[in-house]
């Protein structure tokens, strides 16, 4: 028998990261990060959502923004649905004439990235009310990363509550920020160009404790932080020699940065360079840059946590996104999601540079005898599953 769970297409968590989200072959499923134990699902909608490529949280965490793929019958890939997982119910659709590349939602706003634009939508009332357009050139229209900050100011005995949205996207190896103040009509307050030393960005995140934007270079060899405000380059990371792909990242202990390499390695960075060994490079970084490299104070190899055949039925999947870590920021535990099909719950020794893995859980469930007897009757083959839409 065929599983339900074929293709892991897309992980996404909720705002208070207390919950992390499945995109699938056959719809989407939602799970507590506490302890990986499965949700809510779409099954038992009115329709089978079919494959969804990947989703995003709406504040009310009940409420699931997705796209489906190119070859779904309902949902196709041009399509943004805000669906009710919890009452099984579609909220709103809108349908656009292009591929959606990515998506993000940050307060109440609703930004999607085209081929070569990128529109932002205020989500009201259970409608999408646009207020800005912006092109994109190049190949990277969907690397962007969207947050909000607010104010609060006295006008006489009136409180005046205002918000500003700041979007950052690459265009080779720039970054490019835009400040737009979000009043009844959008304006740009402000546009923050940064040009980076690398030859190309591969991928880039946002932590907002330490308000910087992070690129890789195209081979993640060097990962840089840049202040927001000022565009100075404030962190240089050397992750190793050899080349690599980011999935993702995210801020630890405060001062830790833990950073995922695909399915291979997660390097964790202590961000003080007075706990950082001293070299040549160091020297030459300084007089160039007026900065000096830091390195790993600790590494997790994939291949210690991963045993035998586990999450061999997703090993394509595994290959080709890693997987995605959570954290706290003032703590000392991390959450891996990985598209294999399995979480794991670490705590990290922050002072001896040790970890010890608290929980593994497959929250996909296990396919392996599902493998073996699909190999086995040759179903697998035939079925083609793995050639089918993600």
């Amino acid at each position: 028998m065929e599983p339900e769970i074929h293709r892991i297409n897309h992980i996404s968590l909720n705002k208070s990261k207390t919950e992390f989200c499945l995109s699938y072959n056959n719809g989407l499923k939602t799970y507590n990060l506490e302890n990986f134990t499965q949700k809510n699902s779409s099954n038992n909608f009115e329709v089978k959502l079919e494959g969804i490529s990947f989703s995003q949280y709406l504040s009310k965490d009940d409420i699931i923004i997705f796209v489906g793929t190119k070859l779904n019958k309902y949902y196709s890939n041009n399509k943004v649905v805000f669906f009710d997982i919890v009452n099984k119910k579609e909220i709103l659709t809108k349908s656009f004439d292009e591929e959606i590349t990515n998506m993000r939602f940050v307060d109440n706003y609703l930004l999607i990235s085209f081929e070569k634009e990128l529109k932002i939508f205020l989500y009201e009332n259970n409608d999408l009310i646009s207020k800005y357009d912006m092109n994109l050139s190049g190949q990277k229209s969907k690397l962007f990363e969207a947050w909000v900050t607010k104010e609060e100011n006295n006008v006489g005995e009136v409180i005046h509550k205002s918000s500003t949205l700041y979007v950052a996207y690459a265009q080779k190896n720039e970054i490019n920020i835009k400040v737009l103040s979000c009043e009844d009509e959008f304006t740009v307050s402000k546009i923050q160009d940064i040009n980076t030393p690398v030859n190309e960005i591969q991928n880039l995140f946002y932590i907002k404790k330490l308000n910087q934007i992070f690129i890789c270079d195209e081979n993640a060899i060097y990962i840089y932080g840049f202040d927001v405000d000022t565009g100075k380059v404030e962190l240089c990371l050397r992750r190793g020699s050899n080349p690599g792909f980011i999935t993702s990242m995210t801020l630890l202990n405060n001062n830790f940065l833990a950073i995922n390499n695909k399915n291979r390695t997660i390097h964790i960075f202590d961000l003080d360079i007075k706990n950082n060994a001293f070299s040549f490079s160091n020297i030459v970084y300084s007089m160039v840059y007026g900065i000096q490299e830091i390195y790993p104070c600790l590494r997790i190899y994939f291949k210690d946590l991963v045993k035998q055949n586990e999450g061999q039925f997703f090993n394509i999947d595994f290959k080709e996104k890693g997987a995605v870590l959570v954290s706290e920021d003032e703590g000392n535990e991390l959450k891996i999601i990985a598209y294999n099909g399995y979480a794991y719950k670490i705590q990290v020794d922050l002072k001896n540079y040790k970890y010890e893995v608290l929980d593994k859980v497959c929250y996909s469930e296990d396919k392996s005898d599902t493998l073996k007897e699909t190999l086995k009757s040759g179903s697998l083959l035939n079925s083609n599953i793995f050639n089918k839409q993600k």
